[in-house]
């Protein structure tokens, strides 16, 4: 079990780096969004699920999943609300005829 909880964490951390690096790439505020909700999302869960595997069936490992099961809901719902207030502050999105991204 040591392994697989090992082999989860380390793809949640891949997933929080690749989040990472999309916001630094990516050229505006919606594609931002996208990367990060998306890959932070997953990276998160799966860190929880290693720590969840690494410990075995306690009461923690309960409250784990619980938390990734709020967290797989609430970090959608987030990203949502912000995509749709960027939307109603008029931010513009980026198009490829702006010019080319940072």
């Amino acid at each position: 079990m040591t392994i697989l909880a090992a082999v989860l964490m380390v793809a949640g951390v891949f997933f929080l780096v690749v989040s990472a690096v999309g916001l630094l790439r990516l050229p505006d505020v919606y594609t931002r969004m996208h990367a990060s909700s998306v890959s932070e999302s997953m990276g998160a869960i799966l860190i929880l699920l290693g720590i969840g595997v690494y410990e075995g069936i306690t009461p923690a490992t309960i409250k784990i999943f619980a938390l990734v099961l709020f967290y797989a809901v609430a970090s959608p719902t987030g990203a949502h609300a912000l995509f749709r207030s960027a939307l109603r502050f008029g931010i513009p999105m980026w198009s490829s005829d702006k010019g080319s991204s940072p």
